[in-house]
């Protein structure tokens, strides 16, 4: 069985929410991530690698996902096109 490996830009995955993406800013001192949209409440560093790990299996259906900022564009892209 082969393995893969995305290679995920971590910056910024503390500000955002792993489950919807909302960003959800938080100075260096706070270590608890609660998201006001989708009501998530987690550790802030496991957040960031939920979220990573979202990103780098998203990187698998759309290669230029690698970041923060792409897979939030990618996810606004994706709802704008699901709307009647």
């Amino acid at each position: 069985m082969a393995k893969e490996l995305s290679r995920v830009d971590p910056k910024g995955t503390s500000q955002h929410c792993w489950e919807c993406l909302n960003k959800v800013s938080k100075s260096l001192s706070e270590r608890w991530h609660s998201c006001p949209k989708c009501g998530q409440e987690l550790d802030r560093d496991y957040n960031s690698a939920l979220l990573i790990q979202k990103i780098g299996l998203l990187s698998k259906q759309e290669e230029d996902i690698t970041s923060v900022k792409t897979a939030v564009s990618f996810s606004l892209a994706e709802e704008s096109r699901a709307l009647p």
